[in-house]
């Protein structure tokens, strides 16, 4: 198997949309290359199982595929010693 992963993602928003293992170019859509084309792009990576996986918790920024940001929820904060934390 070939050591690289090929990434198809939406150009406006970085959400991935596709991957297929070795490197592979907009051509893989076939017939509707160019419609594809219209929202599309594609990086090429080192294969991953956890990319590959994951995919859905990824999205690529600046042409390099990043774990999506992630908000921590509230309750799990610190809380400031000015908003009545524990000093203990």
């Amino acid at each position: 198997m070939d050591d690289t992963l090929t990434v198809f993602y939406n150009k406006r928003t970085g959400s991935i949309k596709e991957l297929c293992g070795g490197k592979q170019d907009m051509n893989w859509f076939g017939e509707e290359k160019q419609d594809f084309e219209l929202i599309f792009d594609f990086v090429h990576v080192p294969f991953d199982s956890y990319i590959f996986e994951n995919f859905t918790k990824m999205e690529v920024v600046e042409g390099k595929v990043k774990l999506k940001g992630q908000e921590v929820p509230e309750q799990y904060l610190p809380v400031s010693e000015e908003e009545g934390g524990d000093n203990a």
